[in-house]
């Protein structure tokens, strides 16, 4: 009987940053994809990984982080149309009458 822990860390918050590591799970976009064939030692080694990092993120957290990240993306889209009204304003320079 193993005494290693092989549970699937999934949070099913499955979202990966820049490095391709899930932003729920910590695992890499490899790792939760062959998670099923891995051998228990290689997966006992990636829990490990993890619960040394500080463990998953909880669901609840997920789900504020979702919702914020969606805010922002709305923000981000707001802001990149307000910089183009105000391109258009600082357009050509036309002098005033003297």
């Amino acid at each position: 009987m193993s005494t290693h822990d092989t549970r699937n860390p999934c949070t099913k918050l499955c979202r990966y940053d820049a490095a391709d590591r899930c932003m729920g799970c910590f695992r890499t976009r490899a790792e939760v994809r062959h998670w099923k064939r891995l051998p228990d030692e290689t997966k006992a080694a990636i829990n490990a990984r993890i619960a040394a990092r500080g463990g998953t993120v909880s669901k609840k957290d997920g789900k504020r982080a979702k919702k914020l990240d969606k805010k922002i993306r709305k923000l981000e889209a707001k802001l990149a149309t307000l910089r183009a009204r105000r391109s258009d304003l600082e357009g050509p320079v036309v002098k005033a009458a003297e």
